[in-house]
């Protein structure tokens, strides 16, 4: 299972990491972490005005990185191409620069973050959904309650995008993907879903 962190919870990060990884190893499951930009990639933003679209990308993935070794603190296997990701073991931390710099198919824009990135990632690795772990429960409606199930169709015609970026519904609709979006803070959440249980949270299809 493909689970994106976002750098929302780098204060939980370590105790959600271990929670998890102590799932998979008891459970023979394998989980792979992509991590959010975090505040490394909001350097980068704070720069952007004065940097072109393509060094922002490139500065903005390698944030991405940083919060992964951060998350991984030297504790943990990290892999940065999808061939070593077979002897990580049950759980790892991708690093993805440089599988983005060997693909190099997703524009160079902000509308793609760490979001879009992990849905890409979680498509060459066959997989047909991943988990986005933030600090809120999911998307809401205007009324402020939560959106359990939401077409990804529905979130463009929208012309909002909640907690996720601008770049994920279209790239869930092309690809024929599903995202769930999960409080990190409730680890139990995350292993509900992906035991296959109904838990808090939205499901973006």
């Amino acid at each position: 299972m493909i689970l994106k962190l976002g750098g929302s919870l780098i204060e939980e990060g370590w105790d959600i990491i271990r929670v998890l990884r102590d799932y998979a190893e008891m459970k023979h499951r394998r989980i792979i972490i992509i991590p959010g930009g975090g505040p490394f990639a909001e350097v980068v933003r704070k720069c952007s005005d004065t940097l072109s679209d393509d060094a922002a990308h490139w500065m903005a993935v390698l944030a991405m990185d940083q919060y992964g070794l951060f998350l991984a603190n030297c504790e943990l296997p990290v892999v940065e191409n999808l061939a070593e990701i077979d002897g990580a073991g049950q759980f790892c931390i991708l690093l993805p620069y440089q599988i983005l710099k060997a693909y190099d198919c997703l524009p160079h824009t902000w509308d793609v973050t760490s979001d879009t990135i992990a849905a890409f990632i979680a498509k060459e690795l066959g997989e047909k959904a991943f988990i986005k772990l933030t600090d809120v429960d999911g998307l809401l409606d205007e009324k402020g309650q939560l959106i359990a199930v939401m077409h990804a169709k529905e979130l463009v015609d929208r012309g909002t995008w909640g907690c996720v970026d601008a770049a994920l519904p279209d790239f869930l609709i092309r690809h024929e993907m599903c995202c769930f979006i999960i409080n990190g803070k409730f680890p139990n959440r995350v292993i509900d879903v992906i035991e296959g249980n109904e838990t808090q949270g939205t499901k973006l299809a």
